[in-house]
């Protein structure tokens, strides 16, 4: 078969192949277009054909996320991409809810007899889920800010006033503060739903006495709590430039923090940082040859300020950010009864990190946790705690309704910004 004729006859059967292959088609096509499939008026019914079989598999998808979310107590219509059922906040809100549907969605179905806000802030929260849980018995807000707790309580006082309890302090105690907020009810045992907020509101950031902003002319603050001792003064003009360096590289992930910590030392030398822009100015024109036709950020969006890292690096500090969510979340999903759910919304990766890591851990799952390299160990070679190292748990307590996090949709984060960076995971107490 390796001559002439070999190879015409290899081309017969090849012809043969594809004109069997043609008529096989068109019999597969005559039921939907009459047997002309490119007669008078087949296209057009070819099109539709095919339009009927797009919105069937269209209608297989939301059936599977109906499915998901009948599992994990959610609506049975699984429409994830319409804000419709939740009201909109106005425009001039103090603070706007990240994810507000998502949270709702996942204490669906649930008795929330008790429920415990723990980053209350502007109640933005706490208004949704009890207007969509009647059945609420005693909501406990925590806030270590006075002045979210006294605009909460503005807002949720005349609508809900005996079911509300408010708490000045950090969620860091959370076991010890809902605890007294229990016994003060009448109350015993554990609590059917959680919720947390990270970080800092946009409330805050927009004030600019409070000096979260480096977009803002205020004192160098940054305290969530106005009455702890501790202030961004203090950590930016009295700390050493290795301390500098560690929380600039360890909290705010900043690959030249070596730069920005010597800068910042030597221009106190002359007399104290004592306002936010006059730090974010010293850290633009400290890193300006280094960043200088630097890539821009994924899909070509425009990358962030030079301070962005420096001033996270420094509120977390000052607040003891991390520390807290290592301290509270044990305490949080121990609080829970059988059934009932915790949710954690996070806006940065050490955050996020931690609360995916506990997650895991009381679901029994600590071994499927990410492995990729952080932005610490790439930049600085220094590998971020070990599970150990943040605590474990003694069995599964857990049940994740949900591997990845929820983030913001495309018409949420047009919206409200804050939302581009908040990552939402939830999961249910076993037992």
């Amino acid at each position: 078969s390796g001559g002439p004729a070999g190879a015409v006859e290899t081309r017969r059967g090849e012809g043969a192949m594809v004109v069997a292959g043609l008529s096989r088609l068109r019999d597969l096509a005559r039921p939907l277009t009459g047997g002309t499939p490119c007669g008078s008026g087949g296209r057009a019914r070819l099109a539709a054909a095919r339009l009927r079989g797009g919105r069937e598999e269209e209608g297989a998808g939301r059936a599977r996320h109906a499915s998901y979310f009948a599992f994990c107590g959610g609506r049975s219509d699984g429409n994830l991409g319409s804000m419709a059922d939740v009201d909109h906040d106005p425009p001039n809100a103090p603070h706007v809810p990240v994810l507000a549907r998502e949270v709702l969605q996942s204490f669906e179905g649930c008795n929330l007899r008790v429920f415990v806000d723990a980053t209350l802030g502007a109640a933005g929260h706490a208004t949704k889920i009890l207007r969509r849980h009647p059945e609420v018995e005693l909501y406990v807000g925590i806030d270590a800010d006075p002045d979210a707790l006294s605009l909460a309580r503005q807002k949720l006082q005349p609508e809900f006033g005996p079911k509300i309890e408010l708490v000045h302090g950090n969620f860091r105690q959370y076991e010890s503060l809902v605890s007294a907020a229990l016994r003060s009810r009448g109350l015993s045992g554990g609590v059917d739903g959680v919720l947390a907020d990270l970080g800092v509101s946009s409330m805050q950031i927009d004030r600019d006495e409070r000096g979260f902003s480096f977009m803002r002319e205020g004192p160098l603050d940054m305290r969530m709590d106005p009455s702890s001792p501790v202030s961004a003064f203090e950590v930016v003009n009295s700390y050493s430039e290795q301390e500098l360096g560690r929380i600039l590289r360890e909290y705010g992930e900043e690959r030249l923090w070596r730069r920005i910590a010597r800068a910042v030392v030597e221009e106190r030398a002359a007399g104290p940082i004592e306002t936010t822009t006059a730090l974010s100015g010293l850290i633009e024109r400290c890193t300006r040859s280094a960043r200088r036709g630097g890539k821009r950020r994924r899909g070509g969006a425009k990358a962030i300020h030079p301070a962005t890292r420096a001033f996270q690096a420094v509120r977390i500090e000052v607040n003891g950010e991390l520390e807290a969510i290592d301290s509270a979340l044990p305490s949080m999903i121990g609080s829970l009864n059988p059934g009932g759910r915790i949710g954690i919304i996070s806006f940065h990766s050490l955050e996020d990190r931690r609360v995916k890591r506990t997650f895991l851990r009381h679901s029994g799952r600590a071994g499927d946790g990410d492995d990729r390299v952080s932005k610490l160990e790439r930049y600085t070679g220094i590998r971020a705690e070990d599970d150990a190292e943040l605590g474990g748990a003694a069995g599964p307590t857990l049940r994740l309704l949900r591997r990845k996090p929820f983030v913001a949709t495309e018409e949420e984060a047009e919206r409200n910004a804050r939302s581009r960076s908040a990552k939402y995971r939830f999961a249910e107490k076993t037992g």
